[in-house]
């Protein structure tokens, strides 16, 4: 028994590369800020057109629907 037959099986797991942590807290907070920063748009597009709390609450509805996409195009494995 030889001291390099025990290190290559050693060597082989660690050479794997690993997914990255925490993915899914990544992809909620994506969610949350897709959603926020659509909100924001929409009132600040209503605010130019006089409709801030009615245009801002459209972009709120649309956010999650943009925000699930967003998610779902950078986190295709989760």
């Amino acid at each position: 028994m030889s001291l390099t037959s025990t290190i290559k099986p050693a060597l082989a797991i660690s050479n794997q590369p690993s997914k990255p942590t925490m993915r899914a807290a990544n992809a909620g907070g994506l969610l949350i800020a897709v959603v926020i920063v659509c909100a924001a748009i929409g009132y600040g597009l209503g605010s130019l057109v006089g409709l801030p709390i009615a245009i801002g609450l459209a972009g709120l509805v649309i956010g999650p629907i943009a925000g699930i996409a967003v998610v779902r195009s950078r986190y295709k494995d989760l």
